[in-house]
């Protein structure tokens, strides 16, 4: 059972791979914006770091490609307390900063688009009088701790501009230990700029980062775009066992069933992307709801449900993400309206997104979690059928899998043992090289 079709979002037929380009720096401020959701103390945190690490790299005159580097690691700066964490409540976290640090370094350097930030996230914390004994391009992280270090002790009950002077005054008591004189200086220069207090606030700065030409250059195909939201599947799925592996058997299933309703190479591709970042919302909510082992209530499902529209706002800045944006955020709207974040029904929603619904579904049922076993072929096409003939799912959808069952389900387990193989991984670098212990997904 193949169907042929054209899939549009935004104005775009993704024909071919020549109408599919999305900005590396579109989906680093992206990810940005995820980290800074998990708490509200991490509130614009990464990209207020982006915006004073541009500022100072700009001012100390760094070459282009420099500036490219540290500006995206400052962004990302810490990744690793994120998935080290999952109930992040302190900038400081447990005041250990060594350990998130390399963290983030090993999970940065899964993407191949990034392979120039790792060193630069796992020094992030060196003091300057470790670092200036080091390569010269290592020695460029130490701008991130700095600006790191000025927004995590600007209180937000306040303005900024009657606490950054203050601040930059503490640094130079610091200077040649803990942080480049240079730098300071380079961030007085930078502090003293009309146009520095107004665009240091989030959405401002992300704005002033947006603009910078040096960003325009990295432009990625499909392909580059999967390999990046890797990232965002290892923070989302790593944040909970709950959820370990099940954005790449998402991933994997909407592929498969795509191909078999017609979809082209190209938006197998994107089937793919949207089913690695369709819970990239879930980082909004508190781990300790998505972990709970027993029956929630009205208010913490509401909480639960909100993940849906938090992806819809994440995915919405990233121009060229139209569609996926569509198919990732309306993974649980159901035909008959009873679904969320829009109560979509009928023809409001895309054969697209009712192949993530599915995929979503028949992954959730049969994967093994912690707390219970995956659903057999009876019990899963019973549910399944159950949610097509009551119109939740689309029961076309719904029997291309079942008819492919065998062969879907397999790759689906393929896909999720390599996402698990992926986190044992980096789990024994951080153990064998370093003595980190993370948490166990299995």
């Amino acid at each position: 059972m193949v169907f042929q079709h054209e899939c549009q979002g935004g104005g775009i037929a993704y024909t071919d791979e020549s109408f599919f380009k999305v900005r590396l720096f579109d989906l680093v401020s992206a990810l940005a914006r995820s980290l800074d959701m998990v708490s509200q103390t991490l509130a614009g945190h990464h990209t207020n770091v982006g915006f004073l690490t541009s500022s100072i790299a700009g001012c100390y005159g760094l070459s282009d490609a420099e500036y490219r580097n540290i500006v995206l690691a400052a962004m990302l700066h810490d990744i690793g307390a994120v998935s080290l964490y999952p109930a992040v409540d302190s900038l400081l976290f447990e005041d250990d900063t060594i350990k998130h640090s390399i963290a983030g370094s090993v999970i940065i350097s899964s993407s191949k688009k990034l392979q120039d930030i790792p060193k630069l996230v796992e020094h992030h914390h060196t003091p300057w009088e470790e670092l200036r004994e080091l390569d010269s391009y290592y020695q460029l992280s130490n701008i991130i701790n700095l600006a790191d270090f000025i927004d995590v002790n600007t209180r937000r009950d306040r303005p900024v501009q009657d606490q950054i002077p203050d601040l930059i005054s503490l640094c130079k008591k610091h200077k040649g230990t803990m942080f480049n004189p240079d730098y300071i200086e380079a961030l007085r220069e930078a502090e003293s700029k009309p146009h520095f207090y107004p665009n240091l606030r989030a959405a401002h700065a992300q704005t002033t980062l947006n603009i910078s030409s040096q960003f325009d250059e990295d432009v990625l195909d499909a392909d580059g775009v999967l390999d990046f939201t890797g990232l965002f599947a290892t923070v989302i799925d790593f944040r909970s066992r709950f959820t370990a592996t099940h954005s790449q058997g998402v991933a994997v299933t909407s592929c498969v069933l795509g191909r078999w309703l017609g979809f082209n190479e190209v938006q197998q591709v994107l089937f793919q992307i949207a089913g690695r970042l369709h819970d990239i919302g879930k980082l909004a909510v508190p781990a300790a709801l998505l972990e709970k082992n027993g029956r929630l209530t009205s208010e913490e499902f509401a909480i639960i449900q909100r993940h849906a529209t938090y992806t819809e706002h994440i995915l919405s800045d990233i121009p060229g993400l139209e569609i996926i944006r569509d198919w990732a955020c309306q993974h649980h709207e159901r035909l008959d309206g009873t679904g969320y974040p829009h109560g979509l029904s009928g023809d409001d929603i895309s054969l697209g997104s009712r192949i993530l619904q599915v995929a979503d579904v028949f992954t959730a049922i049969t994967e093994d979690r912690p707390y219970r076993k995956g659903m057999d072929f009876a019990q899963a096409t019973k549910v399944l059928r159950q949610l097509g003939d009551s119109q939740k799912l689309d029961p076309i959808v719904v029997e291309v899998l079942i008819e492919r069952y065998d062969e879907i389900n397999e790759l689906r387990c393929k896909g999720q043992m390599q996402a698990l193989e992926h986190f044992s991984n980096y789990s024994e670098v951080l153990y064998s090289k370093y003595g980190i212990v993370v948490k166990d997904v299995s």
